[in-house]
């Protein structure tokens, strides 16, 4: 019997050293996807100072992106605090990237750049995504209010 201490003290041991390797880990990816996000402001930046007729639809497409890079990063801040997961943030990152979508889509439409009948189709692709992750979101949070874990 006197194994047993021995043993739940090794076992209390491996997960303090996993748990900060983990914590490590997500502090690097942190960096990581802020360091992303302060390159893709930059060039939005730059493609504001040395404007072109086609930079609005790429600044437009660098600001969304951040935004959707700037969701993982509250994701990846809730995980080193510990909370409850959620499904809140990877739907939110659904809808903007569906949105990203529809503003793209609809400036090269715009532009020329892209065919109406194949344009007019990701519109409703996308417009569609958007509706359905919206239910999703509608949904999830009901049921979440409703039945707390």
């Amino acid at each position: 019997m006197p194994e047993a201490p021995k043993t739940s003290q090794s076992i209390a041991y491996v997960n303090k050293l996993l748990a900060f390797i983990d914590d490590a880990i997500l502090v690097m990816v942190g960096v990581g996807i802020i360091t992303v996000a302060a390159l893709l402001m930059m060039e939005a930046v730059s493609d504001f100072i040395f404007y072109t007729q086609h930079s609005i639809s790429h600044i437009i497409s660098d600001l969304m992106f951040v935004l959707i890079v700037m969701e993982l990063f509250r994701q990846v801040m809730r995980q080193l605090s510990r909370h409850t997961f959620s499904l809140n943030p990877f739907i939110y990152i659904g809808v903007i990237a569906s949105i990203r979508g529809l503003l793209l889509t609809q400036m090269k439409i715009g532009m020329g750049e892209e065919d109406w009948q194949g344009g007019v189709v990701k519109l409703s692709v996308q417009a569609g995504i958007v509706l359905v992750l919206v239910i999703c979101l509608y949904f999830y949070s009901r049921c979440k209010t409703e039945n707390p874990l």
